[in-house]
Order: structure tokens, then sequence, then C-alpha cells
């Protein structure tokens, strides 16, 4: 993963940067597409790429054998792309198809809308939230110049990390990336875009999607809350028990006892760096079941806040998420994102083993006090999308 760009240097470039991060896989200087998809299969190798105004990604599997050769592939893409006039123009229909097919889907409006609610930042920083029509525009405005200059400005190693995990010789790729990224600088100095906390304002939301047979309601707000601060452990444990698994208490009541929501859930993401993090509650519902659901959600985030969890709960919360992290660190992908993090943020494992023993200690009185800091009923901002015009 390599990190480009700053904030002001970056002003202007959306979406050439999400672009030329697609680009990546459709053909190098010395091979088009056709001819780089070859020689991915003759490595029995899986290869992706992408990108977006801050970074640029590559990402794959192969066998022992073929470890350098697959990399050296990799860097060829990431270093060499060719940018054809074909592809790319292939690339912005395909974009337009897709941001056409979401303009009347209930969850891509939902997003957008939340997206969109309290974004402080002006139109070209890399942290606005646009419109659909605004994307629309901005690919039918982007040239295969805008999206090359991009790369050539930003892309580089200068700043970055390379994770591998699995059956290799590390003294023998490690001289490898040496020599693949070692020269590879970026013409624009990098510095990082921060995004700071800032409070959510309530709001309720409501959008029309007529003839759709499933409706949405997401509520979020955010969080003032890093993933290594005290406080994390313990609303960690309190969201799971709250809607955070298949057994918390949210999917119990709407999916299991009232049959009234397909999926739902809630979710919770820290900050890392910055100290924004988000809270939120979600449900895909029929849209004739929205009062229901409205109601029951409601009731349930009051009756976790008023009531509280039991003892019960928060032991069987510890163990599902423990046993989470365990097995998540057992899996190869996981694995392999998790040092790129730590690469990233300056960190090891040993702070993987304190929030496990962090976690391990949450008590009754903590998942509690923790959920009523940060769960503000009156800031929560909810977004509806369904067909509930039709009785």
């Amino acid at each position: 993963r390599l990190h480009q760009g700053d904030e002001k240097s970056l002003f202007g470039t959306p979406p050439a940067g999400a672009l030329a991060g697609a680009m990546l896989s459709r053909g190098t200087k010395t091979r088009d597409r056709q001819a780089f998809d070859d020689e991915i299969d003759k490595l029995r190798a899986k290869i992706a790429f992408g990108g977006g105004s801050t970074n640029t990604s590559a990402g794959g599997e192969t066998v022992r054998a073929n470890l350098a050769p697959a990399l050296r592939l990799a860097v060829e893409a990431l270093r060499t792309p060719a940018f054809p006039a074909a592809e790319f123009d292939k690339l912005k229909r395909e974009r337009v198809t897709a941001l056409e097919a979401s303009r009347t889907e209930p969850t891509a409006i939902a997003q957008r809308a939340l997206g969109r609610h309290d974004n402080p930042f002006p139109k070209g920083d890399v942290r606005y939230s646009a419109t659909l029509d605004e994307d629309l525009a901005g690919i039918a405005r982007v040239s295969l110049a805008d999206v090359a200059g991009f790369h050539g400005r930003f892309a580089g190693a200068s700043h970055g990390e390379v994770a591998i995990v699995g059956d290799f010789d590390p003294a023998e790729v490690r001289p490898l990336i040496e020599v693949l990224f070692g020269s590879w600088k970026a013409e624009a100095p990098y510095a990082r875009v921060p995004n700071p906390y800032r409070p959510t304002t309530r709001a309720e939301m409501r959008f029309e999607t007529p003839d759709k047979p499933n409706a949405i309601v997401i509520g979020t707000l955010n969080a003032q809350v890093r993933d290594l601060d005290p406080d994390y452990p313990a609303l960690a444990v309190a969201e799971r028990i709250l809607g955070g698994g298949p057994d918390a208490r949210i999917p119990t009541r709407l999916r299991e006892k009232e049959g009234l929501s397909y999926s739902v859930g809630t979710y919770l993401q820290p900050g890392q760096i910055d100290d924004l993090g988000s809270l939120g509650v979600y449900a895909i519902f029929p849209p004739q079941a929205l009062a229901k659901v409205r109601t029951a959600l409601d009731e349930e985030l009051a009756r976790a806040l008023d009531a509280g969890f039991t003892s019960d709960e928060v032991a069987a919360a510890k163990r599902a998420l423990l046993e989470e992290r365990r097995t998540n660190r057992a899996q190869d992908g996981a694995l392999v994102a998790a040092l790129v993090g730590q690469a990233y943020l300056g960190r090891t494992f040993a702070e993987s083993a304190k929030l496990d023993a962090a976690i391990e200690a949450v008590d009754v009185a903590a998942a509690n006090a923790a959920l009523r800091k940060y769960l503000q009923r009156d800031r929560i901002a909810w977004a509806f999308a369904g067909d509930f015009a039709k009785p």
C-alpha cells in the first residue's frame, strides 16, 4: 500500500485517483491487458489493484515458487501502467453505469445522504462527499491525461508498506522489495490528510424509491474514540451486545422474534490516528414494516441505555469478540492487512495483545458506562429509503 499527496495538492483531483487505481490492471507499457492477465494465470496468482486520492494499493496471492515473479508483475503495473485509451473509455462507461444503477437503490441513497450530512469540506477537497450527479459530472470531465498525470505526480514508494504472509524466505524477498521499490519516489511530497472528530447533528432523512421490494434504515453518529483509547474495549463489548453479532439484542428482536428484518445489526468503527469514529445501526426490511422497525429500534436503544446490560451478556460478548479476533489472526488475508496497518501506524501485535487483555477485563459497569457515553440518541442522524408510499 502506497500513500500519496497532501490536502492542498490534492484539491480538484477526484475522481482521477480512483480511476488511476482501477486502470493499473488494464495493461502496462510492456503488456496489454490480455497479456497481463495471461501472465497472472501463468503464475497461478491473483493480483488486485486499488486506489483513491490518498493511496494506491496492490494485493494478491500466489504459490511460493512464483512469489518473486508475481511481485515483479505487480510492481510493473504500479510503476509502468500504460493507461490505454480504449480501456479508459470502457472504465468510465462502467463507472457511469454503476452510478446510474445506484440512483434508485435504497442502500446507496441512504449511505450517500449520511455521508453528505454534516460534511464540512468544500468541493474539491478529498474529504468532500459528492452528490451522485457531481460524481457523474466528475467522471465525464476527467481525461486520460488527468489520470496519467495524477499517477505520475503522486504515486510512488516514498511512503508505503509491504506485508507478506505465507511460505516464503524473507532473506530472499527483502532484497527484491528494495530493488523493486527503493528508487521509486513520488514527485509530490506526502502529508497525511487529517479528518478530526466533529459531532453529529440529529437528522431524519426520508427517500422514496418506488417499486423497490426492500427498504433500509441507517442511523449513525460520530464517536470521538480511537482504537487505543481506554474506553474502546468497553464500547466494543457494548456494541457487540446491542447488535454486533447474530445473537445480539437488536437482531434477535427484529429478525428472530418479530420477523421484521432480513439483515439487521449495529456497527462500530473507531478512529486510529484521528479521533473520528462512528457508531450506528441498520436494518433492511419490507417497506410496509417501517413503523414497526422504527419502534423496535427506538425501544431497544432506549432499553440498553436505561436498563443496561447483564453480566451474562457481557461475558458472552467478550468471549465472542476474543474468539473473532483470534480467528482473524489465523487468516492470511486478515493477518496481512493487520501487518500493513501496523506498519503505517507504527504498531506491533503488542498493541493487539493489550486490546485483548482490555476486552477480557471489561465488566458490566464499564460496558454500560461506555454505551451511555457514546450512544447519544438525540444526536443520531437517520436515513430511511424505500417505497414507503405504497400501502
